[in-house]
């Protein structure tokens, strides 16, 4: 509906009062249409910072889990250096004890079992059996003495006699089932007792 038109109808009024009228309700148009544009500015503007304080929770949230994963594996890597540190002391407490065994085993027999009691035991009956098989191979030497006497050998010819039958021993040749093949220890050695007799002249 046109005001203007309806105020020019009242017809007392002079055409000023007209004027100032219309002009009045013009201007109430304009700032009616100016508080509708701030209204819907403002709840443009509204709606604009509820979604930013929604995308702020949001990203506080994804930040509160940011800093959970990244203290998570903080103590991941904590955890993964202690071990780190604690497999390295172990493997340079083995390698102490291992550098230990080999010095050890590096001195001689007697000294190994003077450390170890349960070593002593067999090492004690293992020179035991070696002192009964000395003395087994001196009773033989004394009775081959004695029988080579007997038939008018001479004690040199007696260990000529010896040399040779050593010899024959290592070598596989002897006329009775003594060769070294017959004794695995002897025969695991064959080779380097036969160097040392050839540098010793023996052979």
């Amino acid at each position: 509906m046109n005001l203007s038109y309806s105020v020019k109808k009242e017809k007392n009024m002079t055409a000023h009062q007209t004027a100032v009228i219309n002009g009045l309700l013009a201007e109430n148009f304009g700032k009616n249409d100016l508080i509708r544009t701030a209204e819907a500015q403002s709840r443009a503007a509204q709606s604009r910072a509820n979604d930013a304080a929604r995308a702020a929770d949001s990203l506080r949230m994804e930040t509160g889990t940011l800093a959970a994963k990244i203290e998570f594996l903080k103590r991941e890597l904590e955890h993964a250096q202690f071990m780190q540190r604690k497999a390295e002391m172990e493997t340079a407490a083995y390698k102490k004890e291992a550098d230990a065994f080999r010095g050890l085993l590096s001195k001689p027999m007697k000294e190994i079992a003077d450390m170890s009691g349960d070593f002593k035991k067999t090492y004690e009956l293992q020179q035991q059996m070696l002192a009964e098989w000395i003395m087994g191979q001196k009773a033989y030497k004394e009775t081959a003495m004695q029988l080579g006497m007997q038939v008018g050998k001479s004690p040199e010819e007696i260990l000529q006699m010896a040399t040779q039958n050593a010899n024959a021993v290592l070598e596989n040749r002897t006329q009775h089932g003594n060769n070294s093949t017959t004794s695995p220890t002897l025969a695991s050695y064959t080779e380097a007792i036969i160097a040392a007799r050839k540098k010793n002249g023996k052979m």
